[in-house]
């Protein structure tokens, strides 16, 4: 007698704990016949635990019977094993349920039940869905933009050598002209032969420059482990003649090596190198000092964020420089701070260096003042 009071707490306990779980749980006996029936099972089918309780289960539930999968999991528990049913669309308590079956055992290690805890996934469910749906979007739009990219990429074909191919033909027969006609063409004439002809380089230039900005953005290259100092190396050597006829200084420091792709970081080195060697005031000499450093997060400038340590590489000049307020236009397509004929080119380097800096998840910036020279950063993720 002294004990029934704290049995009957425990028991109530048991019960309590039961009722305060968030998932349907519930037990049927060895004949099947229910012998738990939790509140949240009561309020999620609308059958209180009293008109329950006793009740054979696949009386209640008929639907169960056209679930096999669930039947076996309920008998392999009375066979002493747990089982586990996962949530399936369509089937009865297993929309947005998976199903859980334990073996309530004896003293004696005999089965005389089996508790059910139904687990409520309908949020992991939708979410899954909304997953899914996202990318099966992305998939969508990755396709469009592989048949965008493919038709970029024949269109810049086209441009790049169906185009070029007469432009040389028409720059030959006015040099031609110019060989067979010269004597009877007056001063003007052949004046104009030659602006044509100018025209026709700058026309080739910039289809050079459009095909270049087309490689890096189809660039699928792995990358690899790129040594600054060898690819500096080797676009002063692509640049060499340009460099004797300009008598330039180029100095090189601390030059790292980085994970990239060096083709893009050889046509990244030119293009910084011939800005400098280009933007010059007449008659000086021109000096370029290209440096790396590491650089961690917190020391980046204003408006540039990254949780990784970054390489920093300079590029800086003697040359004209430009107003600080003109900085974010010299990386725009074909922006020119400058007379068209003043200085040669498309406008399209440092519109490539951009890209090929975001092509390695850098950034990059500028900086100058008129008449005292320029400072091109870029900023590369150093692992």
């Amino acid at each position: 007698m002294h004990n029934e009071p704290h049995a009957y707490t425990i028991s109530n306990l048991y019960e309590m704990l039961n009722d305060c779980s968030i998932d349907r749980v519930m037990a049927i006996d060895e004949q099947w016949c229910v012998i738990a029936w939790n509140k949240t099972a009561a309020q999620i089918t609308g059958i209180d635990k009293a008109a329950i309780i006793g009740k054979r289960l696949l009386e209640v539930f008929p639907q169960l019977q056209q679930d096999p999968e669930m039947i076996d999991a309920i008998e392999f528990a009375f066979q002493g094993k747990k089982t586990f049913v996962p949530a399936r669309t369509g089937l009865f308590n297993r929309q947005y349920y998976e199903n859980h079956f334990i073996p309530l055992t004896g003293e004696d290690g005999r089965v005389k039940g089996v508790m059910n805890i139904m687990h409520d996934v309908a949020h992991r469910e939708k979410a899954e869905m909304k997953l899914q749906q996202l990318n099966e979007a992305l998939a969508q739009q990755y396709r469009h933009l592989e048949t965008a990219t493919t038709e970029m990429a024949t269109y810049t074909y086209i441009t790049s050598n169906e185009i070029k191919e007469p432009l040389r033909h028409v720059y030959t027969a006015f040099e031609l002209l110019v060989k067979s006609e010269g004597k009877a063409l007056s001063n003007g004439g052949k004046a104009n032969v030659r602006r044509i002809q100018s025209s026709l380089n700058r026309i080739n230039l910039l289809l050079d420059d459009i095909w270049a900005l087309s490689h890096i953005n189809s660039f699928k290259q792995v990358r690899s482990q790129v040594n600054l100092n060898e690819v500096c190396g080797e676009a002063k050597n692509k640049l060499q003649n340009k460099i004797t006829e300009t008598g330039a200084l180029i100095e090189e420091e601390g030059l790292p090596v980085i994970p990239g792709y060096k083709e893009m970081l050889q046509t990244l080195f030119i293009n910084l190198i011939d800005n400098g060697l280009k933007f010059q005031p007449p008659g000086n000499q021109p000096y370029i000092r290209i440096a790396g450093r590491s650089v961690q997060p917190n020391e980046l400038p204003a408006g540039l964020q990254s949780n990784k340590p970054m390489v920093l590489l300079s590029f800086t000049d003697n040359g004209i420089g430009f107003v600080a307020a003109e900085a974010s236009r010299i990386f725009t397509m074909f922006e020119k701070l400058h007379l068209k004929n003043q200085y040669h080119g498309s406008g399209m380097g440092l519109a490539i260096a951009k890209k090929i800096v975001e092509a390695h998840d850098g950034f990059i910036q500028a900086n100058a003042q008129p008449g005292k020279g320029a400072i091109i950063t870029c900023y590369f993720p150093a692992e």
